[in-house]
């Protein structure tokens, strides 16, 4: 049966994972987007559509950012949907996810003052990072040849490590609860049924290093009560990735966004409870490619509201401690299309 070109999937990082990394980074910041009429000039720093809206840049060029895995075939996309970077609880720092001498490593880069840059691990090829509630840790999956596990490090001093899960299964996405009494995270499971991976959300109790299932999903994300867990799943039928909530009380699941032809991932929870911010698709026109922009959504499903505009991807965002502020990566103000740190002041 034939797709619907405007139709955009979704994926976890895990597609990419058959490829070698050093030529896939390579290939993915050089990609050019250059089709009949329709060219990408990233060097805009904004399109009409935000006008009104002040983005500012944080990264530099001696900045290079490890880039989310993105491939788009014939109208539909696929992305990878771990977040590369996280700000601090109290607003001082960003941590992301840099690119060098051919290892994906954490950086932590002043967001004030002279915006000092420090490596934090020395490791092969980490795809994600997370700030503890209190700021004290971070946690972060880091990839071998066959699977993903968690690991722990303090997120100021020391080198010592605390490896979270160890199994030869793919662990990704890790998010501290509320109160950092627990480690939530996605497993991927081989279904011979689909002959795919099946995504679950799993937790680790920090201090008796039990393991517990909880739903089906990807990507989490926790309110700051600690009462529901946001996720993303893939629609059975259409493949496109839909926004869940999980109440861990009740176990009741709620389908917060999903739309027909675009996929959503990602969800953050805003620092007031209220708001979702989420990476979504726009659909291509006869001007422009697909690609992927920032949308919010109410946590009660309404007021869905595209944030940018850009034809370059903007993905992977978080919010600021005070929920005035969102920080994300772009591929926007430069020749090439190479991502950088931006933020945007939230209108509510």
């Amino acid at each position: 049966m034939p797709y619907i070109r405007s139709q955009l999937l979704i994926a976890l990082v895990l597609l990419a994972s058959c490829a070698q990394r050093d030529l896939q980074y390579k290939t993915i910041r050089d990609v050019k987007y250059v089709k009949k009429e329709r060219v990408v000039d990233y060097r805009d720093l904004s399109v009409p559509e935000e006008s009104g809206v002040r983005f500012t840049q944080f990264s530099g060029e001696i900045d290079v950012l490890r880039a989310p895995y993105i491939e788009s075939k014939e109208g539909i996309i696929y992305w990878e949907t771990d977040s590369k970077i996280d700000v601090s609880p109290d607003g001082q720092n960003v941590a992301y996810i840099g690119y060098g001498n051919g290892k994906s490593n954490i950086y932590i880069k002043s967001l004030v003052g002279g915006r000092t840059t420090v490596q934090r691990t020395f490791k092969e090829s980490i795809v994600n990072v997370a700030y503890s509630r209190d700021g004290k840790n971070l946690v972060y999956s880091d990839a071998n040849d066959t699977d993903k596990n968690i690991y722990q490090i303090d997120a100021s001093q020391g080198a010592a490590v605390q490896q979270i899960t160890n199994t030869n299964q793919i662990e990704t996405s890790p998010i501290y609860s509320s109160d950092n009494k627990q480690i939530f995270y996605t497993k991927g499971e081989y279904s011979s049924t689909y002959s795919t991976y099946r995504y679950y959300i799993w937790s680790f109790d920090k201090s008796t290093s039990i393991v517990s299932q909880y739903c089906e999903g990807f990507s989490p994300c926790m309110s700051s009560d600690g009462k529901i867990l946001y996720i993303t799943r893939n629609n059975k039928e259409s493949g496109l990735g839909e926004i869940w909530s999980l109440n861990l009380a009740s176990g009741q699941e709620t389908q917060i966004l999903a739309d027909p032809e675009r996929g959503f991932s990602t969800p953050k929870v805003s620092p007031n409870g209220q708001i979702l911010l989420v990476t979504g698709t726009s659909l291509a026109t006869p001007q422009r490619y697909e690609n992927l922009d920032l949308y919010t959504i109410k946590t009660d499903g309404t007021n869905l509201t595209q944030l940018t505009f850009h034809p370059g991807h903007d993905l992977s965002a978080v919010w600021s401690p005070s929920g005035e502020d969102i920080y994300f990566l772009s591929q926007r103000g430069n020749e090439k299309g190479n991502y950088g740190i931006w933020s945007i002041k939230y209108k509510k």
